[in-house]
């Protein structure tokens, strides 16, 4: 699945749209992007109130991109369990299972 990425811009005229009561089919339609990644905007980066605020939406984008900048490592005997399991022929979706 692809990521998809919103501008500060994309973000402002999301919360402005939003605030004209505007569908969010049409605020698709104005930034370019699927009605979906709209959809999960608005519900990912709403305040404590539920309401939708671009200040907010875009330091909760920062707080998430940030937090991703230092991947996580594998543990040592994880990756030789993975290792093992790959050379005896599982799958990826069966280790997954198996590691859960």
């Amino acid at each position: 699945m692809k990521k998809v990425h919103l501008s500060r811009e994309q973000r402002y005229t999301i919360s402005a749209m939003c605030k004209q009561g505007c569908s969010q089919k049409m605020i698709a339609e104005a930034i370019g992007k699927d009605k979906l990644v709209v959809s999960r905007e608005l519900k990912r980066n709403a305040n404590n109130k539920g309401t939708y605020s671009f200040e907010y939406a875009q330091d909760m984008a920062e707080l998430r991109k940030e937090s991703m900048k230092n991947p996580r490592k594998l543990l040592t005997h994880i990756k030789k369990e993975i290792l093992a399991l790959i050379e005896q022929g599982w799958s990826p979706q069966q280790i997954t299972g198996r590691l859960k």
